[in-house]
């Protein structure tokens, strides 16, 4: 039979080189999964193969608050640079502020409020909101503040950047903060190096302007530093700790990052051979473990159940297999010297 392609045809193939349709295979389908689920983590974090480098971007935005209405045109509810407070009900005079922020834009066909962060406090959905503008022209009458429809907390309120499901591994972080290699035009640094070196670069080799390029680089570590970052793969965040007003609304964040070669999308991910045995092996070990509690057993015919001979088999198996992915299929660590 082909090689499998699909979840359903991968769990066929190993439960046919466990001797599938000729030996029944005591293995509920549920712990198949679970095996095989296993087995695919493990090979995520270990083999070359299970990950790839990837680009993550992360567009800088402000957080906002949306309301069920709101009145704009010559007579606006609320106006860019004024500060609007959240309250709790919508006619409770001399009630405290819960929250505060500094409006700095305005989006009429969304009847959204941009800030940049929250001077004090967080903004909640279904709360009422007020400012100076609003209670001058609505008074202190009923229905005095807009309610809240929905929020969204912005970059610069969150300070980390989500990443999805499938990043496991985060390295580096790029951001477009000034430094004195970035630039464009003739402010790029390779740019005015190239310029006024052109000549001795035609004739001669290339070894001043590679060496002056990490001269560059090491200025760089040295004078404005790499942006300390911190990460977990259970969060699914990415926490930059800097400076994030001196980021530009609309400006993005890169992060080099490792992301899983999900096998439902690259189905080739499903040939491979040491999955494939990984695989196997796991469902061999959960076998065993199920068979065990009927050590000693004996069937029609003097035949006695050896869950214990199996389990020791893939026991065997998978230390070898483990053994196999540290010495040929996972990169080499990186050796601290000094």
């Amino acid at each position: 039979m082909a090689q499998p392609t699909s979840k359903t045809q991968f769990k066929e193939w190993c439960l046919r080189k466990l001797g599938k349709p000729v030996i029944e295979i005591n293995v509920d389908e549920d712990q198949i999964d679970d095996r095989i689920e296993e087995a695919l983590s493990y090979y995520w974090d270990y083999h070359f193969d299970g990950v790839e480098k990837t680009y993550l971007k992360h567009r800088v935005v402000n957080s906002y608050v949306q309301f069920t209405a709101l009145e704009m045109g010559d007579n606006p509810d609320f106006a860019v640079g004024e500060v609007i407070s959240e309250y709790a009900d919508n006619t409770t005079a001399g009630a405290t502020a819960t929250a505060t922020a500094t409006i700095v834009a305005i989006d009429e066909a969304n009847k959204r409020v941009f800030f940049k962060k929250p001077i004090a406090g967080v903004f909640n959905q279904a709360s009422y909101v007020a400012s100076p503008t609003f209670s001058a022209k609505h008074g202190a009458a009923a229905n005095n503040r807009r309610q809240i429809s929905a929020i969204h907390q912005g970059t610069y309120e969150l300070e980390y950047i989500t990443v999805p499901d499938n990043i496991i591994g985060a390295v580096n972080v790029f951001t477009p903060q000034s430094n004195v290699s970035m630039g464009t035009g003739i402010f790029n640094a390779k740019y005015q190096f190239v310029l006024h070196n052109l000549h001795d670069m035609l004739s001669s080799n290339l070894v001043h302007f590679q060496m002056s390029m990490q001269h560059l680089n090491m200025l760089e570590e040295l004078l404005v530093g790499a942006v300390p970052m911190r990460y977990n793969r259970h969060q699914n965040k990415i926490s930059l700790d800097m400076d994030w007003d001196t980021l530009q609304v609309g400006t993005y964040i890169v992060v080099e990052a490792y992301s899983i070669v999900d096998p439902n999308t690259y189905t080739d991910v499903w040939k491979d051979r040491f999955l494939q045995n990984y695989a196997t092996a796991k469902i061999k070990y959960q076998w065993g473990s199920n068979l065990t509690k009927f050590n000693g057993m004996t069937l029609p015919g003097n035949v006695q159940f050896n869950g214990e001979q199996i389990l020791s088999d893939a026991r065997e198996e998978i230390q070898r297999l483990e053994e196999e992915m540290s010495n040929s299929y996972s990169l080499p660590s990186v050796d601290m010297i000094g």
